[in-house]
């Protein structure tokens, strides 16, 4: 994939698409953390709220690991995957919460996950394994739990499958190595499917602490 550089005052820097993006990213989030954090919470909301300023850290660094790339190296990447990689976490105790007769069991099973990311990524700096445990947090807890909710009568859960069904429409771009133009290459897409995203795991955030159930 073509990188565009670029230089700014004396410096060589790249990507600009994707330091942009990832900066909309960071807006979007902080804006949705501002209005859950102003609402009566549940314990369900409250990780979500993690989960948004979080991942508000994790795009702010992605973006600037983009932009100085030629400086950081992939050391600069450390901090945004960090945050990442807790915020995914984030969403799958937010999801722990439903399940208060398996709370205990599941909220140590996921600090196990999120630490053998860390050390994944301690000994082997790739994106992959931040990959790997966004994908088992989002397509397989999160998007199993809210089938399961969805059909104990949590309709408002149906929000989270349609951000994760934003998500799913990434992977033909990367599978395929397709760059629709080389100013909006497949991160790109990835990024603003990944704003209709956040904005649909809000909703469904927001709906859900409005009829949320104190037990399954």
């Amino acid at each position: 994939m073509t990188k565009i550089s670029f230089e700014l005052w004396g410096l060589d820097l790249l990507e600009p698409m994707g330091f942009i993006l990832n900066m909309v990213m960071c807006l979007i989030c902080v804006i949705l953390y501002m209005r859950l954090r102003n609402q009566q919470s549940s314990d369900f909301t409250r990780y979500w709220i993690n989960f948004f300023w979080l991942f508000a850290v994790s795009t702010f660094f992605g973006g600037f690991s983009h932009l100085l790339f030629n400086y950081l190296g992939m050391l600069g990447k450390i901090p945004g995957w960090l945050a990442a990689v807790l915020a995914i976490s984030s969403i799958e105790m937010a999801v722990a919460t439903q399940y208060p007769d398996r709370l205990i069991t599941l909220k140590n099973a996921i600090r196990v996950k999120a630490v053998l990311a860390l050390l994944l990524l301690s000994v082997d700096l790739q994106f992959t394994w931040v990959m790997i445990h966004t994908a088992i947090g989002l397509l397989i807890i999160l998007g199993a739990a809210s089938i399961h909710l969805i059909k104990m009568g949590e309709s408002q859960f149906s929000f989270f499958l349609y951000g994760i069904a934003a998500m799913i429409l990434t992977l033909p771009f990367r599978l395929g190595q397709i760059d629709p133009h080389l100013w909006f290459n497949r991160d790109d897409v990835s990024h603003l499917l990944m704003m209709l995203t956040l904005v649909l795991f809000y909703k469904g955030v927001k709906y859900t602490e409005l009829t949320l159930r104190p037990a399954i």
